[in-house]
């Protein structure tokens, strides 16, 4: 298993989940959730409220932090 780059692929990676299992819970295509784990300050409000709770984060600030 490869190092998350930051914790938004960190959290999904704890839950297990693929890429695309997030993706069809946010409705949205692999290639564009891939897109917002590069780079998760692209990531709008309403999407980060999802993601926290799809991947059961304490707070939004979580998953945009970058892993230590």
């Amino acid at each position: 298993m490869r190092k998350p780059d930051n914790n938004l692929m960190y959290l999904r990676m704890m839950k297990f989940m693929s890429q695309k299992e997030v993706a069809e819970q946010l409705e949205i295509s692999q290639a564009y959730y891939s897109k917002l784990e590069k780079n998760p300050s692209k990531i709008s409000l309403g999407m980060a409220g999802r993601l926290k709770v799809i991947l059961q984060a304490d707070t939004i600030d979580d998953f945009l932090k970058h892993v230590v």
